[in-house]
């Protein structure tokens, strides 16, 4: 009879210890209520906090804190005007391999990505050269330039 009772003893103490284990990660009454939201006890008041102007935050925009040079990025700054392909692109790179020649654009407002070869279109535009750190697009309203390490129209960018 002892036996049984030191078992139901060891059997009910890890039944407690294990309930205390995952009591953490069970779900608040208030959680199960329909219609409780998940702001907790301010969803009662119906009221937010009131927030200082965002014109008190100005400094942080002015100098960035994770920029190293604490001054805004280059992709932030308004770009000069220009022709619509030198905005729109930013050549990424160039490979030659033998007699072929490669240029990498990629899209300045995205994440679209282009490989272009002498003679490939792009928006209307004709690829004529690709030299050793330029590609040269042509089109009936003129020609336009894209430099490696140009952002966008021509700013230079930073690393």
């Amino acid at each position: 009879m002892s036996e049984l009772r030191l078992t139901v003893l060891l059997v009910s103490a890890a039944a407690f210890f294990a309930a205390l284990a995952i009591w953490p990660w069970l779900p608040s009454a208030t959680a199960l209520r329909p219609g409780a939201g998940a702001a907790g006890p301010a969803a009662g008041t119906g009221t937010i906090a009131a927030l200082p102007p965002l014109a008190n935050f100005a400094a942080t925009i002015e100098r960035p804190l994770f920029s190293p040079s604490r001054r805004p990025a280059a992709a932030d700054r308004p770009a000069p005007a220009g022709t619509s392909i030198e905005i729109r692109y930013r050549l990424q790179g160039l490979v030659t391999a033998g007699h072929e020649r490669r240029a990498l654009l990629k899209e300045a407002a995205g994440q679209h990505r282009l490989e272009v070869g002498e003679g490939d279109m792009v928006e209307g535009w004709t690829v004529k050269r690709i030299e050793q750190d330029r590609l040269v697009l042509s089109s009936p309203s003129g020609e336009a330039t894209l430099t490696l390490g140009q952002a966008g129209a021509g700013a230079p960018t930073r690393p």
